[in-house]
């Protein structure tokens, strides 16, 4: 995830292309007679943001990413911009969007559209207000979320039969493998992945031969 902004989830492929910061700072010219003019500091100003993005349908769906965004702006509500590493950049409104259609169907439908955000700080005290937007909902990690419509059913479980509750000594004891740096967790030396490489490690990317137990 590259970021999140209010419910909007900006992932690895429609993350902006292009990140701009404006920040500013206020001063006022006061006029001196016979002398140079004097300048007296008023204050911070607001920061601008300016994101560039490339929707394209092979990977999201180009008219509901403009949407998403044009209800963000209607709503005139402050929203938390956060980066997937943790860092909150504060709480911003949609000043202007404008977009330009790259690629249409035969129907008319979009294919490939460029869209230019302008985000714009929203500062007042304590950097939060009555209006704005939750965090919203994130996909849960390993989750997969039903179809609308789908129903789901509660999960039984059945006692096993011919089971004895009494454990056994194992007829062939544990021998603990022999490692060269004891204590040393094997994802630190992870054998190369075929295939194009991913900012999360799953499943796939640790052969079971990598995995062993230490010695207690």
């Amino acid at each position: 995830m590259f970021a999140v902004f209010g419910e909007i989830v900006f992932d690895l492929l429609n993350a902006p292309e292009d990140f701009e910061s404006t920040r500013s700072w206020d001063y006022a010219e006061q006029r001196v007679v016979e002398d140079r003019p004097k300048l007296q500091w008023i204050a911070t100003g607001l920061e601008i943001i300016e994101l560039d993005f490339q929707f394209h349908a092979s990977f999201t769906n180009p008219a509901s990413q403009v949407e998403a965004l044009i209800a963000a702006a209607d709503d005139h509500s402050a929203r938390p911009l956060i980066f997937g590493n943790g860092v909150h950049r504060g709480y911003f409104i949609v000043m202007s969007l404008r977009t330009s259609s790259r690629m249409t169907a035969a129907d008319g439908s979009l294919i490939s559209i460029t869209v230019r955000a302008v985000l714009k700080e929203w500062a007042s005290g304590s950097e939060i207000t009555p209006t704005a937007s939750p965090f919203g909902e994130l996909p849960l990690i390993g989750i997969v979320t039903a179809l609308p419509g789908a129903s789901t059913g509660s999960i039984t479980f059945s006692e096993p039969a011919g089971v004895s509750d009494v454990p056994n000594a194992p007829t062939t004891p544990y021998v603990p493998p022999s490692l060269a740096s004891p204590g040393v967790s094997p994802l630190l030396n992870i054998p190369s992945v075929d295939g194009l490489p991913t900012p999360q490690l799953t499943f796939g990317d640790v052969t079971p031969s990598a995995i062993v137990r230490a010695a207690p």
